[in-house]
């Protein structure tokens, strides 16, 4: 019975420690790593076939359903402010409902990717759980997407540095809310800018960043200011193209 037992507790050794894995797609390529790897190892596979350009990108756990999560929630919370808002309020909402719906999503995992930095500094080469994940590379991006309170959300390239206020002043004439736009960099951190004449900021748009047309705020009601924020949170876990 004693050599049994054993050989059971053996056995659940050898498979918890010879099956657990992680699988990372890399910019569609799928790899396989055991003994949870460190990002430099990860990044080591790919990291001298392009210049890439670190600070675009993304991170993603496919085996959880978090995002979609976050997803149903701000949808639903749109919904009830469309209830009681005006008939304009109201075609704005049908405008944020449709295009989130449309989003593909994943889980993100804000962390800082830079293969240089990861072989020098412990803080920035993390191990990988067991799991499944998803790694988007890219070289340098001149691409911007545009989503928020517009008719025709899009992706648009720039060929010089992009002021914000100047970029939103000449493609959007009628946004409903003047006074402020938001940036969502690639790297996760977002940005609330100003684009009035009276507190318009010329902040320099980092590449691959989306812009979001946000819903009119008041300093009277934080409905539409925490609407924006679910919005901004669930834009950092979106696939982009």
């Amino acid at each position: 019975m004693l050599k049994l037992s054993y050989l059971y507790l053996s056995l659940f050794f050898f498979s918890h420690f010879c099956f657990s894995e992680a699988s990372i797609t890399i910019n569609h390529r799928d790899f396989v790593f055991t003994n949870q790897p460190r990002l430099s190892e990860v990044l080591s596979k790919v990291a001298d076939e392009k210049d890439w350009y670190w600070p675009t990108s993304r991170l993603f756990r496919v085996n959880s359903n978090e995002a979609n999560k976050l997803r149903e929630m701000t949808i639903s919370n749109l919904q009830s402010a469309q209830l009681t808002a005006s008939h304009n309020d109201a075609a704005n909402f049908t405008k944020l409902i449709s295009q989130i719906q449309n989003w593909h999503l994943a889980d993100r995992i804000l962390i800082k990717i830079d293969f240089d930095l990861a072989q020098v500094d412990p803080r920035y080469n993390p191990r990988f759980e067991d799991g499944s994940y998803r790694l988007d590379l890219s070289t340098r991006s001149p691409y911007l997407t545009i989503f928020g309170l517009t008719d025709l959300p899009r992706v648009i390239k720039t060929n010089k540095k992009q002021c914000s206020s100047e970029l939103v002043s000449e493609l959007f004439l009628q946004q409903e809310n003047k006074d402020y736009i938001y940036i969502v960099q690639p790297d996760g951190v977002s940005l609330k800018v100003g684009i009035a004449y009276w507190n318009a900021e010329c902040v320099d748009i980092m590449p691959g960043s989306q812009i979001f047309l946000p819903l009119p705020e008041s300093q009277f009601s934080s409905e539409n200011t925490e609407l924006n924020r679910q919005i901004i949170q669930l834009a950092k876990n979106r696939i982009l193209p």
